[in-house]
């Protein structure tokens, strides 16, 4: 009787697959120091595979030389769209600080990243000077409609 119990409940896993695992929030913190000196940092929460909400964008002008600076979050997601999550203002002079909240994303194809750039406006028409080292993960997948 045992054994037809154990039997049926493996079937049935087998069958119905997995429990869907109850996520928990996760959220994520990012750093970026440029070259020349400024930083930014982003905080957000992953929600599920599909969404992203709640978060801060800031940027210090740590470089006291009165040169713009600003920030921009984005996420890609698994459709192939970027989507802007926020920019901060431009800031110029020593300790200046600039911060705003990140949008709500969601898609259904999933969020696979987010992007955290840090910029200086070019001097004429070359546009601007960015780099983005920090990249965050969707740790619930995100990938389309691949689950892992």
């Amino acid at each position: 009787m045992i054994r037809a119990g154990l039997v049926v409940a493996a079937a049935a896993a087998l069958v119905l697959g997995p429990a869907a695992p109850g996520f928990a929030a996760t959220t994520t913190t990012g750093d970026v120091s440029a070259p020349w000196g400024d930083r930014a940092r982003v905080e957000f929460t992953w929600t599920d595979r599909t969404a992203i909400e709640g978060g801060t964008l800031t940027v210090s002008d740590l470089t006291c030389d009165d040169a713009p600076v600003y920030a921009v979050v984005t996420a890609l997601t698994g459709s192939g769209a970027t989507i802007p999550l926020a920019t901060t203002a431009r800031t110029a002079g020593c300790g200046q600080r600039a911060e705003r909240k990140l949008a709500r994303v969601g898609d259904e194809a999933g969020v696979r990243q987010v992007t955290l750039s840090l910029c200086r406006p070019a001097a004429g028409a070359a546009g601007a000077a960015c780099v983005t080292p920090y990249r965050a993960t969707n740790p619930y997948g995100g990938f389309g409609g691949f689950r892992f």
